[in-house]
């Protein structure tokens, strides 16, 4: 058993996808360890919201301001920076390790500087993407994310351990000049209790899903082109797209659906969790995943698809080529929103609706498994 007192980054979390963070915490819990957060009302409300963890100690930034835009994330993210340097004093001391679930700036620079403060803590966070200036979407804000990016890298020679989810991952670290020991090989994980326990629901009609950002890195503007010539032959096919964005890009998005005329085939079902997100991946006939980024390193939403036997389609994106080994995913090239069209179609045509290949992907992808190894790092340092 471990006795580590862990306590979270989340400045920024509050409207990220923490399921897997808390899957992670509850396996530390279980261990032994005590986990804390750092962050503001709203994170603390959604973790309690899950019931996946009951047993926690909260540090509450207040004061904060709700996100709603893009220059509004990082001008909160800045302030947030600096609102929680005055909790150096009382976090001094008190934790064994600062972890961070993502390797993005906003949840990055308070722990190197804890580092800093504290020389018996430790700090260890999760690498899971690159961002390069390539990616679609406004230049501004992609000039923006890659260079915050590039500090990124400059303050991660300061962790302790690294976690790549991904070998890609692992060497572009490397190639960074990061040491090679203070990198560790972790992968990504699915919901696998809850996946087994979830079931097709009748009240959902749904041929395609997709689950993700609404953000154009996510391919959300091909989803529609694949849509318009699916249409054409299933004039009342269904598509759903379960998750979030900003404002901007949300309306952009709906603005463009409605020029279209594809009003009656898009549903929008917003953020969903647990049993009932996957009640409804399971009721869905496919799902489609066409991100277009190179910085798309694993893409969780697709495994938990395909891992639930539900029919999937992507580009040809190099995480996918080393995942799917088994054609558990139907890949095509990037940017070739016809062949997806037309392998939707098929599928459609030979009314199949089921990925066996997928399924037997599930017990390979587990949290606790991720948990364990994260653990075993706190613990060897």
């Amino acid at each position: 058993m471990s006795s580590k007192n862990i306590l979270i980054n989340g400045l920024t979390l509050e409207e990220a996808t923490i399921i897997p963070l808390l899957l992670n915490s509850r396996y530390w819990l279980i261990q032994g360890c005590s986990v804390a957060f750092l962050g503001n009302a709203d994170l603390k409300r959604k973790i309690e919201e899950t019931r996946i963890i009951e047993h926690f100690e909260f540090l509450e930034i207040k004061n904060t301001r709700k996100i709603s835009t893009r220059l509004n994330f990082i001008l909160e993210g800045i302030v947030r920076n600096l609102t929680a340097l005055f909790y150096v004093n009382k976090i001094k001391g008190k934790y064994d390790i600062v972890y961070s679930r993502s390797s993005v700036l906003d949840l990055i620079v308070f722990p190197c500087i804890l580092k800093g403060a504290d020389k018996r803590i430790k700090w260890l966070t999760v690498f899971d993407n690159i961002v390069p200036f390539s990616d679609p979407g406004n230049k501004f804000f992609r000039f923006l994310a890659w260079l915050f990016f590039q500090f990124s890298l400059r303050l991660l020679k300061s962790a302790d351990k690294i976690f790549a989810i991904s070998d890609d991952l692992r060497n572009f670290l490397i190639h960074k000049g990061i040491k090679e020991n203070k990198i560790v090989l972790t992968g990504n994980g699915v919901e696998v209790d809850i996946i087994k326990s979830s079931q097709k629901d009748a009240r959902y009609n749904i041929d395609a899903l997709f689950i993700g950002r609404i953000n154009e890195t996510k391919g959300i503007y091909d989803l529609l082109k694949v849509l318009i010539i699916v249409k054409e032959k299933y004039p009342s096919f269904q598509l759903a797209i379960m998750g979030t964005g900003d404002k901007k890009t949300g309306g952009n998005l709906k603005n463009k659906i409605k020029k279209l005329r594809l009003d009656e085939n898009i549903q929008f079902l917003g953020y969903k969790t647990g049993l009932e997100k996957f009640n409804i991946i399971k009721s869905s006939k496919c799902f489609w995943f066409l991100s277009v980024s190179e910085s798309e390193s694993f893409g969780i939403a697709l495994l938990e698809a395909v891992c639930c036997g539900v029919p999937a389609f992507a580009y040809d994106l190099k995480p996918c080529k080393n995942i799917y080994k088994n054609n558990e995913v139907m890949i095509s090239p990037k940017y070739d929103f016809k062949s997806v069209a037309m392998k939707v179609i098929e599928l459609f045509e030979k009314g199949e609706f089921n990925n066996k290949r997928g399924e037997l992907l599930l017990d390979k992808y587990s949290w606790d498994k991720i948990a364990e190894i994260e653990l075993n790092s706190f613990n060897n340092l």
